[in-house]
C-alpha cells in the first residue's frame, strides 16, 4: 500500500492535504541536489582561483581581480545555502564596488578591446551578485518574498533526524513584478550562452597559442569562468 503523509489542517478550517510520501522526498533531494551542483561548480572555480593566485606572481591588480571572482564564488556557494543572507546591505554594496572597480580597469586606455570586453562582463557579473541579494531578500520595490514562516506553513514539510524541512526553504523561488522576472529570465539565458562561450575560446587558444604542459594549469581562467557562468544561471535559474 502506497504510503502518503498529511498535512495538518490550516487554523481556519478546511481539507487537509494527502501528499505522497515519495514525491516529498524527491522535491527535498532535487533542492539538495541542486545545491551540490552550485557547490561543486563554485567550488572548482574557488580551487583554480587559489592556485592562479600561488602559481602566478601578476600585477597587483591581476591580484585584485582573482580576489574578487575568489570571494563571489564563496558568496554564491554560502547563498545557496541560505548562509549569511541577513543583512544583505554589506554585500550588496560590496558587488556594486566590485563592479565598478571592473569598470574603471575596463575603461584604461591602455586595454586592449577584447580586455575592455571581458572586464565589462565581469563588472556585470559583480552587478548580478547586487542583485541576486536585493531580489532574493525583498530588496526591490513590489518584490514578494517567501519567508521562512510563509514557506513552513504553505509547503510541505517533512521529518528528517528530528528537524523540520520546507522544499520552499531549501532553495526558496521568489516572486515579483513581471520585470524582475524578465530580467532574471534574460539574466539565466545569458549566463548559460556565456557558461558555453569560455570553454570555445579556452580550446581556440589552446589551438592557436599552445602552451607548455606545466603552465596549462594557470591558464585555465577561460574554463574556470565556465563553471561561474554555469552556476550564476543556475542560480537565476532557481529565482524564475
Amino acid at each position: 500500500m502506497r504510503r502518503t503523509w498529511t498535512n495538518k489542517p490550516p487554523a481556519g478550517g478546511g481539507a487537509a492535504r494527502t501528499i505522497p510520501r515519495v514525491a516529498m522526498s524527491r522535491i527535498v533531494m532535487g533542492d539538495l541536489a541542486l545545491r551540490w551542483v552550485v557547490t561543486v561548480l563554485f567550488g572548482v572555480s574557488i580551487a583554480t582561483y587559489v592556485y592562479i593566485l600561488v602559481a602566478q606572481h601578476g600585477r597587483w591588480t591581476s591580484t585584485v581581480n582573482h580576489l574578487l571572482h575568489l570571494t563571489m564564488s564563496a558568496a554564491m556557494i554560502l547563498m545557496a545555502w541560505r548562509v549569511g543572507m541577513s543583512p544583505t546591505v554589506g554585500p550588496m554594496i560590496f558587488f556594486l564596488l566590485a563592479g565598478v572597480w571592473f569598470v574603471r580597469v575596463a575603461g584604461r586606455g591602455s586595454s586592449a578591446t577584447r580586455d575592455r570586453l571581458t572586464n565589462g562582463y565581469y563588472a556585470v557579473m559583480m552587478a548580478a551578485m547586487a542583485w541576486m541579494y536585493a531580489v532574493m531578500n525583498g530588496g526591490l520595490s513590489g518584490y514578494t518574498g517567501h519567508s521562512p514562516d510563509h514557506a513552513r506553513s504553505g509547503s510541505p514539510v517533512m521529518d528528517m533526524s528530528g528537524m523540520e524541512l520546507s522544499a520552499q526553504e531549501m532553495f526558496p523561488t521568489v516572486s515579483g513584478p513581471g520585470w524582475i522576472t524578465t530580467v532574471n529570465w534574460i539574466a539565466t539565458l545569458g549566463f548559460a550562452v556565456v557558461a558555453v562561450y569560455w570553454p570555445c575560446r579556452y580550446f581556440a587558444e589552446r589551438r592557436t597559442n599552445p602552451v607548455p604542459h606545466a603552465a596549462q594549469l594557470a591558464h585555465l581562467e577561460p574554463l574556470c569562468q565556465a563553471f561561474i557562468a554555469a552556476g550564476t544561471a543556475l542560480m537565476f535559474g532557481v529565482m524564475l
